[in-house]
């Protein structure tokens, strides 16, 4: 018989859906969202709960205003009586949980996923510090989504087993299909932004400071008279638009640079095919799930040391990491990408560059789940 399992998540996001799906079809499974969507962007959700395997539920609002404080959770958890629990991060919701273990049921299993990048591991406030340390002692397991995090994790509170790895990842057949019935749409691009012979670099994301866009237009800058068909695909909108336009043109990069808007289902699948070198230059950024989905999709991808996605990248095969405070480092490695890049020609499906697949993490993170609750 399998295990019931409640999962309390912030909101539905297209790089979560596998996850919980493939959730579903281990446990029993009750899934309940405190949020419509996810809070920084808006995602077509009509969409994703279309990808779901099963019904979503949603909390009622936080008291008092205070978003976390769901005490909802306590009569859910007294009514499905779950043999395992799954919540998000380290938060009121998270004491609420442990709070009904200690009065209703000591053998429940509580697990909480950080997506902690380890720069934000390190510099975490004392409030943080504090509900993380409460978590590590109290709680059956942490998720953790980076390989490098959950090495600082074992080092810092000199335990092993509580910590668990799943990166943020897709199922490669699923989103590769999604890339493959894009085709068409990629082909319409190519012609729409003149793309033929050109050498496209890609980033795709919200056009705010924290993705440092205009560090990587300044070290695009220092490579582009080198390889003049090189092409800087935008594809977001956000609050810098306007100035990263103005200083893309100050810098001469009008005639390399485009920038799309926002994009999402079929028109995102679309640019992915024709993105041949992708770029996450963030001086801040939890994991990063657009590398994943380049990866997927057979983008040569560049990322920052400092993205908890980083630890998908194997440097020099799938692509290269680079040091979001140096524009040399970049310069240097967007040189190198350009150099082996040819022109885009023929719009096809590229060869999928993620180093292990889905289905080989997700079995690994049930071993490593099962051996804890048994």
């Amino acid at each position: 018989m399998k295990k019931k399992l409640v999962v309390f998540h912030p909101a539905i996001a297209p790089y979560r859906v596998d996850f919980f799906n493939s959730l579903n079809k281990e446990f029993d499974a009750i899934f309940y969202f405190e949020f419509g969507d996810v809070l920084e962007q808006s995602f077509a959700q009509d969409e994703l709960r279309g990808r779901l395997e099963f019904v979503p539920r949603f909390l009622a609002p936080g008291l008092f205003g205070i978003k976390n404080l769901r005490t909802q959770v306590l009569s859910i958890l007294k009514k499905e009586q779950p043999d395992v629990v799954f919540c998000s991060e380290y938060n009121i919701l998270g004491l609420l949980l442990l709070v009904y273990k200690f009065l209703f049921n000591w053998k429940l299993s509580i697990f909480t996923i950080c997506d902690d990048s380890k720069e934000i591991a390190e510099s975490a406030t004392l409030v943080k510090r504090c509900m993380r340390f409460i978590a590590v002692k109290l709680y059956s397991g942490i998720i953790l989504t980076n390989d490098d995090v959950l090495s600082w994790y074992v080092e810092r509170f000199q335990t092993r087993q509580k910590f668990l790895f799943f990166p943020i990842i897709q199922k490669d057949q699923d989103f590769r299909l999604l890339l493959e019935n894009a085709l068409p749409v990629s082909r319409i691009l190519k012609d729409t932004y003149h793309l033929e012979g050109r050498q496209v670099l890609l980033f795709v994301g919200r056009l705010i400071d924290i993705k440092n866009l205009f560090f990587l237009l300044d070290a695009f800058a220092l490579v582009v008279k080198r390889y003049p068909k090189a092409i800087l695909l935008f594809v977001g909108d956000g609050d810098q638009r306007e100035a990263l336009e103005r200083h893309a043109e100050r810098n001469g990069l009008a005639n390399h640079v485009i920038f799309a808007g926002k994009k999402q289902g079929e028109d995102l699948y679309a640019c992915y095919n024709i993105g041949q070198i992708f770029v996450l230059p963030s001086y801040y950024e939890r994991f990063g799930a657009v590398v994943n989905e380049a990866l997927l999709a057979g983008c040569y991808t560049l990322c920052s040391v400092v993205a908890g996605a980083a630890c998908l990248i194997e440097p020099r095969k799938n692509g290269d990491l680079f040091d979001p405070a140096s524009k040399t480092d970049l310069a240097e490695k967007l040189a190198e990408g350009l150099e082996d890049c040819e022109g885009l020609r023929q719009i096809s499906l590229k060869a999928n560059k993620m180093g292990y697949s889905y289905d080989q993490y997700i079995i690994s993170f049930f071993n490593q789940l099962n051996s804890i609750i048994g």
